[in-house]
């Protein structure tokens, strides 16, 4: 665990900060006494998100286009001044057939898949780092999945982006442990949670504004493997009795 982090007078970019868990967590840092900036390649949900949090900063962009990358890193610190807390929080997750789809769809879909929930997150956050060094204090917070640990069958693309996801995470807070970095390096791992994208899968699922209090409140504490709700029991499943958990998630 390291030190206790302030979380007010930031500066906050969050990708998908328009709809769910990026939404509510834009807003949990807005409350926070933070500038926050949230980023949508939907111009209706940009739209939405400024009804409910008229302080947000709205920009429009795919995390899947290197030049929007570029572009919106631009925007962001010329908006806000710098750039002191990244979210990486944009996916997308499309159930895929292998043995019944054609392999052009395949492509197609996890072409999608990988840019947006990893080739995306991995060169947004080398773009920001110049922005996050500059700050006193900064984080990366990297948004993986409790599917990192065990994949369910209906999503082996997603599934493997959030394990890269998670591999990611830790292997750049080693790297900037080790160069002596102010730069924390979280890991939000959700279990499932109420949105636009699992919505009706499951009575137990948190809300998106759960997962935010949980986040933010661990980040201050200074926990960088921030699992809430049942992705703690899931996490502890995963260590124990690995097969027991893998056979269950088969039929997911």
């Amino acid at each position: 665990m390291k030190p206790r982090m302030t979380l007010s007078d930031h500066r906050v970019l969050v990708t998908g900060g328009t709809a769910g868990i990026g939404l509510a967590l834009a807003r949990a840092f807005l409350a926070r006494g933070n500038r926050v900036v949230v980023c949508s390649r939907s111009a209706e949900r940009i739209a939405a998100a400024r009804q409910t949090a008229p302080d947000l900063v709205t920009l429009q962009a795919d995390v899947g286009r290197s030049a929007d990358l570029e572009r919106l890193v631009r925007d962001v610190t010329h908006r806000l001044g710098g750039l002191s807390i990244l979210v990486n929080n944009a996916a997308v997750q499309f159930p895929l057939r292998l043995p019944e789809t054609p392999a052009a769809e395949v492509v197609r879909l996890a072409d999608q898949e990988v840019g947006a929930n990893l080739t995306g997150l991995i060169q947004l956050t080398a773009l920001a780092l110049p922005a996050l060094r500059a700050a006193p204090e900064a984080a990366i917070v990297n948004v993986s999945s409790v599917l990192a640990l065990a994949p369910k069958a209906s999503a082996p693309v997603y599934c493997a982006t959030k394990a890269a996801v998670r591999s990611f995470t830790q292997a750049l807070r080693f790297q900037l442990e080790n160069a002596d970095s102010q730069i924390r390096v979280f890991e939000l791992m959700p279990p499932l949670v109420d949105t636009d994208m699992t919505r009706g899968r499951w009575r137990g699922e948190l809300t998106p504004e759960q997962v935010a209090a949980f986040t933010l409140d661990g980040m201050a504490a200074g926990r960088l493997e921030l699992r809430p709700g049942l992705a703690r029991p899931f996490y502890w499943l995963h260590r124990l009795v690995p097969g027991a958990l893998a056979r269950r998630m088969r039929r997911a």
